[in-house]
């Protein structure tokens, strides 16, 4: 039997055919639209053009997801995703049986299974990508949360600093975009992410404001790790491809937090950008079996 996937971002829709053994094909990536009614519309239609006899649709999206409801809560999120019922919504539309979780949620349960995480029984994820997301994982299984937001390091408090009108307001770890964002004002023009690594050993002002974000995320995660105690913490998004940053990090986690280091390993994530396609298919075998 073969799946319908979907990754869905705010930017693109990627989209594929799975097996059972999480081969993939008829691989395709759509600009997601904005409009709720158009977005909608969009999914209905990326699943229709597949055409018929596939034992269902398996869905990975930001938000406070209900598995079982489909109800997505996430206030911070886009109304494209939170107008619509969309499990129940594209099950009426298609006639196929439908799964939705959190994006976060998928990447960490694919790496748990068929990644870094493998043979692990005890993991928490973070991804560091447009904004920090996360998941947490025992015995194989997703913890959640009683609202869904289990794993949201995001909403994490790391320190203080001083807002524009000098107000004392909360820290949080924040996301590589906003790395790059800080460098580009410092340095009066536009960096990426990876532009923002290649300067760190030649620019003083891109070091510090480096350092400074990685103490961050470094903080957050001890943070995690001191709470729960997991046997590994994988970290994803596309920054954690570069070795520097990597080994950057765990030697700030692990100077911040004695003796972390016998306890906890921290990995890159493996998967890439399958992680979220085929964590969407693990949850709907969860739901509905193969």
């Amino acid at each position: 039997m073969k799946y319908i996937v979907m990754d869905i971002g705010g930017t693109f829709i990627k989209h594929a055919v799975m097996d059972e053994n999480f081969n993939e094909e008829l691989m395709g990536e759509t600009p997601t639209e904005f409009e709720p009614e158009k977005f909608l519309a969009q999914l209905v239609s990326v699943i229709k053009s597949y055409g018929d006899g596939y034992g269902g649709v398996a869905i990975s999206m930001a938000g406070f997801i209900n598995p079982v409801s489909g109800e997505n809560t996430d206030y911070g999120c886009s109304e494209r995703f939170t107008r619509y019922n969309l499990k129940e919504e594209l099950a009426k539309q298609t006639g196929y049986r439908i799964s939705i979780e959190n994006d976060s949620n998928c990447a960490a349960l694919a790496e748990s299974v068929l990644g870094a995480g493998k043979g692990r029984s005890t993991i928490c994820a973070m991804t560091v990508g447009t904004g920090i997301g996360g998941a947490i994982i025992t015995d194989g299984k997703l913890f959640r949360g009683k609202s869904f937001k289990a794993g949201e390091y995001g909403f994490a408090v790391v320190g203080f600093e001083k807002d524009e009108d000098g107000n004392t307001v909360p820290r949080y770890a924040k996301a590589t975009s906003v790395l790059a964002k800080r460098c580009s004002e410092a340095l009066g023009r536009t960096v990426n992410g990876k532009q923002v690594m290649e300067l760190i050993d030649s620019n003083e002002t891109v070091k510090e404001i480096y350092e400074a974000w990685l103490s961050d995320i470094a903080f957050c995660i001890g943070n995690v790790c001191v709470a729960l105690d997991p046997e590994v913490f994988l970290v994803g998004g596309g920054i954690s491809g570069s070795a520097r940053f990597m080994a950057d990090l765990k030697a700030r986690t692990y100077g911040l937090f004695e003796k972390l280091d016998e306890y906890t390993e921290i990995l890159p994530c493996s998967l890439g950008n399958n992680a979220g396609k085929a964590g969407a298919l693990i949850i709907f075998f969860e739901n509905y079996g193969k």
